[in-house]
């Protein structure tokens, strides 16, 4: 994760369609993903609430293996104000 200094706030949450987040990375589709919120001004809170939009859309996933297994989960990542992932909510989860 970045560093919080390095971050510009507001911070937005966005759920992302396994396809897109494996094959293109950072370029999404707009129809394959969803912004929820864009005006966190606290990160923790932001990352417990993706962490919990993670957990909920992967229910079963217990490593990264099993998650990336059929492409077929959704990430949800953190975005600050100037477009930078500065949280991938995937990466709690054991390799």
């Amino acid at each position: 994760m970045t560093n919080k200094i390095e971050i510009k706030f507001p911070v937005t949450i966005v759920i992302i369609d396994m396809f897109d987040a494996y094959h293109y990375a950072d370029a999404f589709d707009p129809e394959r993903y969803a912004i929820i919120g864009s005006n966190y001004e606290n990160l923790e809170m932001a990352i417990a609430l993706a962490d919990r939009l993670f957990s909920a859309l992967n229910y079963g996933d217990k490593t990264q293996a099993d998650w990336i297994k059929w492409q077929a989960g959704h990430d949800v990542r953190i975005f600050d104000a100037e477009g930078a992932c500065v949280y991938k909510a995937h990466e709690k989860l054991p390799k």
